[in-house]
């Protein structure tokens, strides 16, 4: 079974997500590492309640990818 690809809103908010914390990231070098730890955190709470749409959890997991790179 193939995951859709996030639609182009979801996309629009991790981009626009990604850039904000990598520029907050260059005034504080940790700032990137303790967001990260944050989403996956809020990441794996959201997956558990089913109150969530799957748009929402691909809107923090594709945030999380941009920031890798």
């Amino acid at each position: 079974m193939t995951i859709p690809l996030p639609n182009e809103s979801t996309q629009a908010i991790a981009v626009l997500t990604a850039c904000f914390v990598k520029t907050m990231g260059e005034k504080d070098p940790d700032f990137i590492a303790a967001f990260r730890n944050n989403l996956e955190e809020m990441y794996y709470q959201m997956r558990d309640n089913s109150y969530f749409p799957s748009g929402t959890l691909q809107a923090v997991r594709l945030t999380d990818d941009l920031l890798k790179t």
